[in-house]
Protein backbone atom coordinates (compact mmCIF):
# COMPACT_ATOMS: atom_id res chain seq x y z
CA UNK A 1 0.00 0.00 0.00
CA UNK A 2 1.21 3.48 -0.81
CA UNK A 3 0.15 6.52 1.21
CA UNK A 4 0.70 10.23 0.93
CA UNK A 5 3.95 10.85 2.87
CA UNK A 6 2.89 14.39 3.69
CA UNK A 7 -0.25 13.10 5.40
CA UNK A 8 1.62 10.92 7.85
CA UNK A 9 3.16 11.98 11.12
CA UNK A 10 5.37 10.29 13.67
CA UNK A 11 3.25 9.49 16.74
CA UNK A 12 4.12 11.78 19.65
CA UNK A 13 3.13 10.21 22.93
CA UNK A 14 4.61 8.65 26.01
CA UNK A 15 3.34 6.10 28.48
CA UNK A 16 2.43 6.73 32.11
CA UNK A 17 2.78 10.49 32.15
CA UNK A 18 6.28 11.20 30.96
CA UNK A 19 6.63 14.90 30.06
CA UNK A 20 4.13 15.47 27.29
CA UNK A 21 1.39 18.01 26.84
CA UNK A 22 -1.92 16.23 27.25
CA UNK A 23 -2.79 13.25 29.40
CA UNK A 24 -5.16 10.43 28.53
CA UNK A 25 -5.88 7.52 30.84
CA UNK A 26 -6.59 3.95 29.77
CA UNK A 27 -8.03 1.42 32.21
CA UNK A 28 -8.39 -2.34 31.96
CA UNK A 29 -11.12 -3.78 34.16
CA UNK A 30 -10.62 -7.44 35.10
CA UNK A 31 -13.23 -10.17 35.78
CA UNK A 32 -12.98 -9.69 39.56
CA UNK A 33 -14.52 -6.24 39.06
CA UNK A 34 -17.89 -8.00 39.14
CA UNK A 35 -17.46 -8.36 42.88
CA UNK A 36 -17.65 -4.54 43.10
CA UNK A 37 -20.73 -4.15 40.92
CA UNK A 38 -23.58 -2.28 42.58
CA UNK A 39 -26.76 -1.92 40.54
CA UNK A 40 -27.89 1.00 42.74
CA UNK A 41 -25.18 3.17 41.14
CA UNK A 42 -26.63 2.69 37.64
CA UNK A 43 -28.39 5.41 35.72
CA UNK A 44 -31.97 4.79 34.61
CA UNK A 45 -30.71 4.06 31.09
CA UNK A 46 -28.19 1.52 32.37
CA UNK A 47 -30.81 -0.07 34.62
CA UNK A 48 -32.87 -0.68 31.48
CA UNK A 49 -29.84 -2.03 29.60
CA UNK A 50 -29.06 -4.44 32.42
CA UNK A 51 -32.64 -5.68 32.53
CA UNK A 52 -32.45 -6.42 28.81
CA UNK A 53 -29.34 -8.58 29.09
CA UNK A 54 -30.67 -12.11 29.48
CA UNK A 55 -27.48 -13.76 28.26
CA UNK A 56 -25.20 -14.46 31.24
CA UNK A 57 -22.02 -13.60 29.38
CA UNK A 58 -23.35 -10.26 28.16
CA UNK A 59 -24.60 -9.50 31.67
CA UNK A 60 -21.15 -10.27 33.11
CA UNK A 61 -19.48 -7.97 30.55
CA UNK A 62 -21.91 -5.19 31.44
CA UNK A 63 -21.37 -5.57 35.17
CA UNK A 64 -17.57 -5.43 34.82
CA UNK A 65 -17.75 -2.30 32.65
CA UNK A 66 -20.17 -0.49 34.98
CA UNK A 67 -18.18 -1.44 38.08
CA UNK A 68 -15.14 0.10 36.41
CA UNK A 69 -17.08 3.24 35.50
CA UNK A 70 -18.30 3.59 39.09
CA UNK A 71 -14.79 3.46 40.56
CA UNK A 72 -13.19 6.02 38.21
CA UNK A 73 -13.66 9.78 38.50
CA UNK A 74 -15.22 10.87 35.22
CA UNK A 75 -16.12 14.43 36.18
CA UNK A 76 -15.40 16.96 33.40
CA UNK A 77 -13.96 14.33 31.12
CA UNK A 78 -14.75 12.59 27.85
CA UNK A 79 -14.68 8.82 27.92
CA UNK A 80 -15.17 5.75 25.75
CA UNK A 81 -15.96 2.24 26.97
CA UNK A 82 -15.61 -1.27 25.53
CA UNK A 83 -16.13 -4.70 27.06
CA UNK A 84 -15.73 -8.35 26.14
CA UNK A 85 -15.32 -11.68 27.95
CA UNK A 86 -15.65 -10.15 31.44
CA UNK A 87 -13.04 -7.47 30.73
CA UNK A 88 -13.58 -3.80 30.09
CA UNK A 89 -11.48 -1.00 28.64
CA UNK A 90 -12.11 2.63 29.57
CA UNK A 91 -10.37 5.53 27.83
CA UNK A 92 -10.56 8.95 29.50
CA UNK A 93 -9.57 12.30 27.99
CA UNK A 94 -10.07 15.99 28.77
CA UNK A 95 -13.58 17.26 28.16
CA UNK A 96 -14.25 18.02 24.51
CA UNK A 97 -11.93 15.40 23.06
CA UNK A 98 -13.18 12.93 20.44
CA UNK A 99 -11.90 9.50 21.46
CA UNK A 100 -12.66 5.83 21.04
CA UNK A 101 -11.54 2.57 22.62
CA UNK A 102 -12.00 -1.06 21.65
CA UNK A 103 -11.18 -4.26 23.52
CA UNK A 104 -11.18 -7.64 21.81
CA UNK A 105 -10.39 -11.12 23.07
CA UNK A 106 -8.55 -13.31 20.59
CA UNK A 107 -10.36 -16.53 19.87
CA UNK A 108 -10.31 -19.12 17.07
CA UNK A 109 -12.11 -17.69 14.05
CA UNK A 110 -11.74 -17.47 10.29
CA UNK A 111 -10.03 -14.07 10.23
CA UNK A 112 -9.40 -14.21 6.48
CA UNK A 113 -13.11 -14.69 5.79
CA UNK A 114 -13.98 -11.74 8.02
CA UNK A 115 -11.30 -9.55 6.46
CA UNK A 116 -12.35 -10.39 2.90
CA UNK A 117 -15.87 -9.33 3.76
CA UNK A 118 -15.10 -6.12 5.65
CA UNK A 119 -11.50 -4.87 5.22
CA UNK A 120 -9.69 -2.89 2.53
CA UNK A 121 -8.17 -5.11 -0.18
CA UNK A 122 -4.61 -4.13 0.80
CA UNK A 123 -5.27 -5.20 4.39
CA UNK A 124 -6.64 -8.50 3.12
CA UNK A 125 -3.47 -9.08 1.11
CA UNK A 126 -1.35 -8.32 4.17
CA UNK A 127 -3.30 -10.88 6.19
CA UNK A 128 -3.08 -13.47 3.43
CA UNK A 129 0.69 -13.07 3.25
CA UNK A 130 1.20 -13.07 7.04
CA UNK A 131 2.65 -16.15 8.69
CA UNK A 132 -0.09 -18.27 10.31
CA UNK A 133 1.31 -17.66 13.81
CA UNK A 134 1.15 -13.87 13.36
CA UNK A 135 -2.09 -13.58 11.38
CA UNK A 136 -4.36 -13.44 14.44
CA UNK A 137 -2.30 -10.63 15.97
CA UNK A 138 -2.42 -8.63 12.74
CA UNK A 139 -6.16 -9.15 12.39
CA UNK A 140 -6.96 -8.00 15.92
CA UNK A 141 -4.60 -5.05 15.57
CA UNK A 142 -6.48 -3.90 12.48
CA UNK A 143 -9.92 -4.66 13.92
CA UNK A 144 -9.40 -2.80 17.19
CA UNK A 145 -7.93 0.20 15.38
CA UNK A 146 -10.96 0.35 13.10
CA UNK A 147 -13.52 -0.08 15.87
CA UNK A 148 -11.86 2.52 18.10
CA UNK A 149 -12.07 4.99 15.21
CA UNK A 150 -15.69 4.01 14.57
CA UNK A 151 -16.43 5.29 18.08
CA UNK A 152 -14.25 8.39 17.84
CA UNK A 153 -15.70 9.33 14.43
CA UNK A 154 -19.22 8.17 15.36
CA UNK A 155 -19.32 5.97 12.28
CA UNK A 156 -21.24 2.77 11.77
CA UNK A 157 -18.82 -0.10 12.33
CA UNK A 158 -19.24 -1.43 8.79
CA UNK A 159 -18.24 1.98 7.42
CA UNK A 160 -15.22 2.28 9.69
CA UNK A 161 -14.04 -1.23 8.77
CA UNK A 162 -13.78 -0.14 5.13
CA UNK A 163 -12.92 3.56 5.40
CA UNK A 164 -10.23 3.38 8.09
CA UNK A 165 -7.18 1.72 6.54
CA UNK A 166 -3.92 0.78 8.27
CA UNK A 167 -0.69 -0.85 7.18
CA UNK A 168 2.76 -1.68 8.44
CA UNK A 169 5.64 -0.63 6.21
CA UNK A 170 9.18 -1.57 7.24
CA UNK A 171 8.14 -1.91 10.87
CA UNK A 172 6.31 1.43 11.03
CA UNK A 173 2.53 1.74 11.16
CA UNK A 174 0.62 4.15 8.91
CA UNK A 175 -3.04 4.81 8.31
CA UNK A 176 -5.77 6.84 6.68
CA UNK A 177 -9.03 7.79 8.36
CA UNK A 178 -11.90 9.89 6.96
CA UNK A 179 -11.13 13.13 8.80
CA UNK A 180 -9.30 16.28 7.69
CA UNK A 181 -7.58 16.92 10.98
CA UNK A 182 -4.88 15.34 13.11
CA UNK A 183 -5.43 11.95 14.67
CA UNK A 184 -3.54 9.31 16.61
CA UNK A 185 -3.95 5.73 17.78
CA UNK A 186 -2.16 3.02 19.71
CA UNK A 187 -2.79 -0.70 20.21
CA UNK A 188 -1.75 -2.59 23.33
CA UNK A 189 -1.65 -6.31 24.11
CA UNK A 190 -2.16 -6.43 27.90
CA UNK A 191 -2.37 -10.23 27.82
CA UNK A 192 -1.56 -12.71 25.03
CA UNK A 193 -5.28 -12.94 24.21
CA UNK A 194 -6.33 -9.31 24.87
CA UNK A 195 -6.05 -6.44 22.39
CA UNK A 196 -6.95 -2.85 23.28
CA UNK A 197 -6.86 0.12 20.89
CA UNK A 198 -7.21 3.79 21.81
CA UNK A 199 -7.86 6.49 19.20
CA UNK A 200 -8.16 10.28 19.37
CA UNK A 201 -9.07 12.96 16.82
CA UNK A 202 -8.34 16.59 16.09
CA UNK A 203 -5.27 16.92 18.31
CA UNK A 204 -1.74 17.45 17.07
CA UNK A 205 -0.09 18.02 20.46
CA UNK A 206 1.90 15.27 22.12
CA UNK A 207 -0.18 12.83 24.16
CA UNK A 208 0.68 11.03 27.37
CA UNK A 209 -1.11 7.79 28.17
CA UNK A 210 -1.43 6.57 31.74
CA UNK A 211 -2.17 2.85 32.00
CA UNK A 212 -4.06 1.25 34.88
CA UNK A 213 -5.59 -2.10 35.78
CA UNK A 214 -8.35 -2.75 38.33
CA UNK A 215 -9.01 -4.49 40.67
CA UNK A 216 -6.81 -4.01 42.48
CA UNK A 217 -5.83 -0.59 41.20
CA UNK A 218 -2.29 -0.77 39.88
CA UNK A 219 -0.19 0.92 37.23
CA UNK A 220 0.24 -1.15 34.10
CA UNK A 221 2.96 -1.57 31.52
CA UNK A 222 1.57 -3.30 28.44
CA UNK A 223 3.34 -4.16 25.19
CA UNK A 224 2.63 -1.75 22.34
CA UNK A 225 2.01 -3.61 19.10
CA UNK A 226 1.02 -0.69 16.85
CA UNK A 227 1.05 3.10 16.94
CA UNK A 228 0.34 5.61 14.20
CA UNK A 229 -0.73 9.20 13.65
CA UNK A 230 -1.92 11.48 10.88
CA UNK A 231 -1.35 15.19 10.35
CA UNK A 232 -4.11 17.47 8.95
CA UNK A 233 -4.40 16.87 5.22
CA UNK A 234 -7.14 16.47 2.63
CA UNK A 235 -5.27 13.35 1.54
CA UNK A 236 -6.62 11.61 4.65
CA UNK A 237 -10.23 12.21 3.64
CA UNK A 238 -10.74 8.74 2.17
CA UNK A 239 -8.85 5.56 1.47
CA UNK A 240 -7.39 5.18 -2.01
Amino acid sequence: MHGNPHALATPRFSLNGQSTDTRLTLWLGLPSAREHFDSSTLSAADQARLAGRRNSRRRADFEVSRALLATVDLEATAYSLSHSAERAALLIAPDGWQIGVDLEMSRPRDVLKLARFAFHEDEVRALESAAPDSRQTLFYTLWTLKESFAKALQLELVDALRQCVFWNEDGRWHGRVPIRSAWGAIVFQPRPDIFVAAAWLGRSEAVSLQLWEWPPKQRADWPVIAACAGAPSSADAAPA
